[in-house]
């Protein structure tokens, strides 16, 4: 699971490359960004979930 959230981590560190470089417009970083975030914070909730309980 760790690699999951570490991916979402490279994922938006690209888009801001993709954003800087002109690869993508303002708006499609923020839509993908957005989208990024949410993971991210989907896949925060997923691993505490699967945690075991202390």
């Amino acid at each position: 699971m760790c690699f999951a959230k570490a991916s979402a981590g490279e994922v938006r560190s690209q888009l801001y490359l993709a954003f800087d470089l002109d690869y993508i417009t303002k708006e499609e970083f923020k839509k993908l960004l957005e989208s990024v975030t949410e993971i991210s914070k989907l896949l925060s909730g997923f691993i505490k979930y699967l945690s075991p309980k202390s």
